[in-house]
């Protein structure tokens, strides 16, 4: 019994939590990330955007729309916005000098490098 409730607690403080602070840091050029952060400007996450540039976001919801609309970088096992949450296509880009090349630019673009 008090492990069903622990899990479940633990469940719902998962679902609960923002789903950037969940995401990892970007250690190689392995993932492309679609959202980015840095601890400089915390809690604020930006878009990706193709062109290579970086739209903030003003709320988990706009970057949860955004990233239906406008798509993912690179799925997980197949799968995109639709059917996961836009967290899990994130990464912290805190790591200098970056080892990820987007998170690299990222640090360009807020001038920490």
């Amino acid at each position: 019994m008090r492990i069903r409730l622990l899990a479940t607690l633990l469940l719902a403080a998962t679902v609960a939590a923002p789903a950037i602070a969940q995401a990892a840091e970007c250690t190689s050029n392995s993932f492309r990330p679609t959202f980015v952060r840095h601890n400089i400007n915390s809690p604020q996450v930006f878009y990706v955007e193709p062109s290579g540039g970086f739209t903030a976001m003003g709320s988990p919801q706009q970057a949860q729309d955004t990233c239906i609309q406008r798509g993912v970088r690179q799925r997980i096992s197949g799968r995109d916005c639709t059917s996961r949450n836009w967290g899990d296509f994130g990464c912290g880009c805190n790591i200098t000098p970056a080892r990820n090349s987007t998170c690299a630019n990222f640090q360009r673009f807020l001038g920490v490098r």
